[in-house]
């Protein structure tokens, strides 16, 4: 981390002494390394600076130090640095007035387009304009004002996943007239300009806001699904923490991450800005982003029915099943006493070899082998596993009795997975099988 900041100060010929340096990078450590964290950590970070400008790694280094919602609050080491920025009222954040020598705070709110007593929302910002306070406060004594504004600029634009606005204009176009604003109105107090400076900086911050999003814009589709996995457990930490971890809160999770995904247009994944990247580059982006998403939305689904199948069962039986999660990551012996699938079911190959064998990556995080999940998704299929995802929707929402939802299923896979979890748990064995009995005894008389 040290380095990376000793390299972006060297290419703006700016001298920070060695102890701020070292300063600066405790900070960022100390933030992107909380218990809290398990995508927005130093690896994402220093992932994204390589083979960066100065400008795009001082963003970069900062972008994500505060996740207000992940971490419970304010990272400890800039507390001191957001309280007086907000105003804590019930469910939400609210900015307070600035006063007129915050210079650098009166930059972050320019550039944002944010204003004094504005509600922060973290799908609008909040998280990235937080943390551009914190970089731009512990900065602005050794940077100039263009220099900061630059930075800032960037760490604007990782606010991911935004369309156009009424008047048809895009996030990086938006950008662009708040840098041009800002920018005319320190030419006119300084009585000097720099032409290239609009176009310079928001194409830096494209840059970045791309490489902030590769996961979804370049990646292979196992490696998107690694990162929307590695968000699903982030999203679960907070209650992890709090000892609330539970099914109910990872099928949460995955409903959370499946419905955000739902609503993603492939379009407003990556950036571009007055021809940067060309045309073809921007198809090529948008077209692997549907991929992916396409991709990780399949895996969840199979997933979520098994989670689904588990959650009626333990309804049904009336019984706490505490190794509900554990039979979702059963090993591959106890797997193969589902049945067989049927002749005419078909799969998403990629899909069912994750679930089936896991995805081993010693240079980052990878998948565990979910052989159960393999082996239901198999039985139902492509198309049984989006319908069976829509009657456990409907399930989870109140509009279809757990009861009703596993009469549903397919008789032999049902039995061989409620076997199987009395085989895990001894003390429920019989509310198991009683479930079981009660379940075909009620549908047959049906």
């Amino acid at each position: 981390m040290n380095d990376w900041f000793d390299h972006a100060f060297r290419g703006l010929t700016v001298a920070v002494p060695k102890a701020e340096q070292l300063h600066l990078a405790n900070v960022v450590h100390q933030c992107m390394e909380a218990k809290t964290r398990n995508y927005h950590t130093s690896f994402h970070v220093l992932g994204l600076c390589e083979d960066m400008q100065p400008i795009q790694v001082l963003a970069a280094l900062f972008h994500d130090v505060v996740f207000y919602q992940v971490d419970g609050g304010f990272p400890a080491c800039v507390s001191a640095l957001l309280e007086q920025v907000t105003c804590h009222e019930p469910g939400l954040l609210r900015l307070r007035e600035v006063v007129p020598e915050d210079q650098a705070m009166s930059l972050c709110l320019d550039i944002f387009g944010f204003h004094a007593g504005q509600r922060l929302s973290p799908r609008q910002g909040m998280n990235e304009f937080l943390s551009a306070v914190v970089a731009a406060r512990l900065l602005h004594a050794h940077l100039s004002t263009l220099q900061l504004m630059a930075v800032v600029a960037c760490i604007e634009l990782t606010i991911p996943f935004r369309g156009p606005d009424a008047k048809g204009h895009t996030a990086t176009q938006r950008l662009a007239q708040r840098v041009q604003a800002a920018h005319a109105r320190w030419a006119s107090a300084q009585r000097a300009s720099d032409p290239t400076f609009v176009k310079t900086t928001v194409t830096q911050a494209v840059d970045l806001a791309n490489r902030d999003v590769t996961g979804f814009i370049e990646a292979s589709p196992q490696y998107c699904l690694v990162n929307s996995m590695l968000l699903v457990e982030e999203s679960m930490m907070p209650r992890a923490a709090a000892g609330k971890k539970s099914l109910q809160a990872y099928r949460s999770a995955l409903l959370g991450m499946d419905n955000f995904l739902s609503h993603l247009n492939p379009a407003w994944v990556g950036q571009s800005f007055d021809g940067y990247p060309p045309g073809h580059e921007v198809m090529q982006m948008q077209a692997t982003a549907e991929r992916n998403i396409s991709f990780v939305r399949d895996y969840l689904a199979a997933v979520l029915n098994i989670v689904a199948i588990i959650e009626a069962l333990t309804k049904c039986a009336g019984i706490s099943f505490p190794m509900a999660l554990a039979l979702i990551g059963m090993n591959d012996t106890s797997a193969a006493r589902l049945p067989a699938p049927p002749a005419r079911s078909t799969v998403r190959a990629g899909v069912h070899q994750l679930l089936k064998n896991g995805l081993a990556d010693p240079a980052s995080p990878g998948l565990q082998a979910l052989p159960l999940v393999a082996c239901i998704y198999a039985f139902l299929g492509q198309a049984g596993s989006q319908r069976t995802l829509q009657q456990a929707a409907q399930m989870f929402g109140g509009n279809l009795t757990p009861q009703a939802f596993l009469q549903n299923l397919d008789r032999s896979m049902l039995s061989a997975i409620i076997h199987l979890a009395a085989l895990m748990d001894e003390a429920h064995k019989e509310a198991f099988m009683a479930l079981e009995h009660r379940l075909y005894a009620v549908h047959v008389t049906n």
